[in-house]
């Protein structure tokens, strides 16, 4: 795919207690330590942009029409990873 339009997520079940031919009964989206939120020249459409079109798509989608709403979390730490790591370089 270009640049313009990267190829979509590939989608996994961390754990599953039932068959995956039923829906499942929770959905979950997290999200936390993205430190490049705003766009830059090599990538114009910023992490959160991605994050929220991401978020749609899972909760609008046709393939999910039937299943549970999409609970999305955020946990923060978007912006460095700490003070510390700024200085040290890790």
């Amino acid at each position: 795919m270009t640049r313009e339009h990267p190829p979509p997520p590939e989608e996994s079940v961390t754990y599953s207690g039932g068959p995956h031919s039923n829906p499942p009964d929770l959905r979950l989206l997290h999200y936390n330590d993205v430190y490049h939120v705003d766009s830059s020249s090599a990538e114009p459409c910023g992490g959160l942009s991605r994050f929220i079109t991401l978020c749609k798509h899972y909760r609008s989608d046709e393939q999910f029409k039937g299943q549970p709403e999409l609970l999305a979390f955020f946990s923060g730490d978007a912006f460095n990873p700490s003070l510390e790591s700024s200085v040290t370089k890790g």
